[in-house]
């Protein structure tokens, strides 16, 4: 017990010389990066710029895109690599000894840097032709709105990296991927795929012409729009001879709407649910996934008709098994898992093959559907797939089913004006739209109004509650400390705890638990009872499954409030072990059975928590066991300053977006641009 307390990774910030070495890093990067902005804004040739000016000539794609498009979408993999084996190692090992002794950051800090490095290229390159919207940094500068898109999201993921740091000096580690810092960084990498695609759209309207690869994507779906439109009379309709003639403006559009795909990449926030140690309520999987998939699914059935749900689909799919692959050759870590989402695009799909609207109450019920039927269908792809806690009770569904029928209602609505400010930006011919697809902006404010719906959602669904409250006790003696929690009042519920084999604290213990609920109807709301055990890989017991991290099932015994453990539990050394209970629709305590004693952190919750045979255990608020590491006494108004900070930073980073969006869509034409218009900074 001593040794494992003395040899506890630190719980604070980071040493003096890592920070050195991330500074190293950091400018070994953008110390290039300034020198190659200040020659290209000076007229001077740069290495980059002839780079993009010969990739422009073979390509067609504008100098100021050709480069930063494929750097973002290389820097987002390269970080979503580093994330999804960095995630599993903090769940199966518990904390690094520092933030550069964990290889799994060197790929997250490169990505974080190259998602800012594509603004910075892009915003350096920027010289005609230009699209008709630009933002003026000088009278001889006009920077393209794509890539103020990607300024805005690498400069955010940039600026949560030492953040990071700080926070965990002020606050202790947050170890979930919904940390506030954690979220700028995380959040920053997946919307600088919207970046990306403004970039594209941006490149047809200034005389991008797609050929070589993407003109052959562009025949297969000619050939593909042909066949299904003679076997279904509604593809033929929405899609005739006439109007997918023009392979040019089709390829454009199949170009587009994988790009568009490529946006869904924010199911990344799903990880810890991929993984199976869930840390916030299930009504935020059915939220985050509703609105992901109506937005990006019904903005791609709208903009490329026929087919264009599916096509996004297939993107996703891609992401998915690209990020599974990638992990692969890293040994001993847990793989993650991912939700389907195919019935959702079905179902998109479908309700276009018979409803000949495509105006904003298309968007919106077809939103619905994918909220509702998708997540059904993915709720039977959990039990099939997904690790446990996962799929949620049966009796839970209807209110989880519902907030995705309301996330998806917001996403259907965003994705209706996401699609047509795509197609006003891209400027592709009127004669080559999908019919019954106009490209106006009347109606704007819908799509605002459904991010609203989805941050509303999330305010209300997404932070844990608790049953009760506890305290946290410790008491040290010459043996070490002992941490035990003591209820506070009367709504906390209790576990009479006993052991098939009452071996706990002892090497190599492991036993089934059985737990005697007070009051015995404690668990008839769950969405989930659950056991895990995780942070054990380090004991190398290979009597316990997984990788450092067990899940199972409490199962009823036939008596009234009482819970067995499916498989036995882990119940020694390293091991941080608990009971999970999840009460709809936001409540999450857990039953502490084992956690070892950890000196790096201070506070009451840094003793050994042991629960001895026959103990009556209170349950406690889940975060408090999750997050052990954050610290005590911090006052009050520091967090809500914190917290009020990062979450107005992202609102105003989304209303950024949502400008740049609607700037570029208002200001295109179908045609090549004559003159531009630009929008004024203090320099201008």
């Amino acid at each position: 017990m001593d040794l494992l307390a003395e040899s506890a990774p630190p719980a604070g910030g980071a040493a003096f010389d890592e920070i050195l070495i991330a500074g190293v890093l950091v400018g070994v990067t953008y110390l290039p990066l300034a020198w190659f902005l200040l020659r290209e804004r000076a007229d001077k040739p740069t290495m980059l710029g002839r780079a993009a000016d010969a990739a422009s000539r073979k390509t067609g794609i504008p100098r100021w895109a050709v480069i930063p498009i494929p750097l973002a979408v290389v820097s987002l993999v390269t970080a979503g690599f580093g994330v999804y084996w960095d995630v599993p190692i903090h769940m199966q090992n518990g904390r690094d000894e520092g933030p550069l002794a964990n290889p799994s950051h060197y790929p997250i800090l490169f990505g974080i840097l190259g998602f800012l490095a594509a603004g910075v290229i892009s915003a350096g390159l920027a010289k005609d032709p230009l699209p008709r919207r630009t933002v003026r940094f000088s009278r001889s500068w006009n920077v393209p709105m794509g890539a103020m898109v990607l300024l805005g999201a690498g400069l955010i993921a940039a600026i949560g990296f030492p953040l990071d740091d700080l926070w965990h000096r002020l606050f202790g580690q947050d170890v979930t991927e919904w940390g506030p810092t954690h979220v700028m960084m995380i959040g920053g990498a997946v919307t600088c795929s919207l970046g990306a695609l403004l970039l594209l759209a941006e490149s047809h309207q200034v005389g991008w012409r797609p050929a070589g690869l993407p003109l052959f994507m562009g025949r297969l779906a000619h050939l593909g729009l042909t066949v299904f439109g003679k076997i279904l009379p509604p593809v033929g309709r929405e899609a005739p001879a006439d109007r997918i003639e023009d392979r040019v403006a089709w390829t454009t559009r199949v170009m587009i709407t994988i790009t568009l795909g490529l946006c869904i990449i924010p199911m990344a926030f799903l990880m810890e649910f991929d993984l199976g140690v869930p840390q916030f309520p299930a009504a935020t999987l059915f939220i985050i996934s509703g609105f992901l998939t109506a937005w990006i699914f019904v903005a791609g059935r709208i903009f490329f008709g026929p087919g264009g749900a599916l096509l996004t689909w297939a993107t996703y799919l891609v992401i998915r098994l690209l990020i599974f692959t990638i992990t692969l050759p890293v040994p001993d870590i847990t793989r993650a898992r991912w939700l389907l989402f195919i019935g959702a695009a079905l179902l998109v799909e479908g309700l276009a093959l018979v409803v000949r609207s495509r105006g904003a109450l298309f968007a919106g019920t077809a939103g619905v559907l994918a909220g509702v039927g998708g997540m059904a269908l993915d709720w039977w792809w959990m039990g099939v797939f997904m690790p446990y806690p996962l799929p949620p009770e049966t009796d839970q569904m209807p209110l989880l089913l519902g907030v995705a029928a309301v996330a998806g209602l917001g996403g259907g609505l965003l994705g209706w004006s996401f699609a047509h400010h795509l197609e006003r930006t891209a400027g592709l011919p009127a004669e080559s739209r999908p019919v019954r697809v106009e490209a106006d902006d009347r109606g704007r404010w819908l799509g605002t109004s459904g991010v609203a719906l989805f941050v509303v959602l999330m305010g209300v669904f997404g932070v844990p509650t608790a049953h009760g409250a506890t305290e946290a006790k410790k008491v040290c003696d010459d043996n070490g400390c002992r941490t035990t929690y003591e209820p506070q009042d009367d709504d906390v519920m209790y576990g009479t705890v006993s052991y098939a084999d009452d071996c706990i604290g002892q090497d190599r213990c492991t036993s089934v638990v059985t737990i005697l609920a007070d009051p015995l109807d404690a668990t008839d709301d769950a969405v989930w009872f659950s056991a895990i055990a995780y942070q054990g890989n380090k004991e190398n017991d290979d009597s316990v499954p997984g990788n450092g991290i067990l899940t199972t099932a409490m199962e009823a015994t036939g008596k009234p409030g009482e819970f067995r453990t499916a498989d036995p539990l882990p119940l020694y050394g390293r091991w941080k072990v608990f009971l999970r209970l999840h009460l709809a629709p936001t409540t999450m305590v857990a039953l502490p059975l084992h956690m070892p004693e950890d000196a790096a952190i201070d506070g009451a919750a840094a003793g050994l928590v042991l629960a001895e045979n026959g103990d009556v255990v209170p349950f406690v608020h889940e975060p408090y066991l999750l997050q052990r590491e954050r610290k005590d006494g911090v006052p009050v108004w520091l967090w809500t300053v914190m917290y009020s900070a990062v979450i107005a930073s992202w609102l105003a980073l989304l209303g950024f977006f949502g400008w740049c969006y609607a700037g570029a869509a208002r200001a295109a034409g179908s045609t090549a641009p004559r003159h531009r218009d630009t929008v004024g900074t203090p320099n201008g």
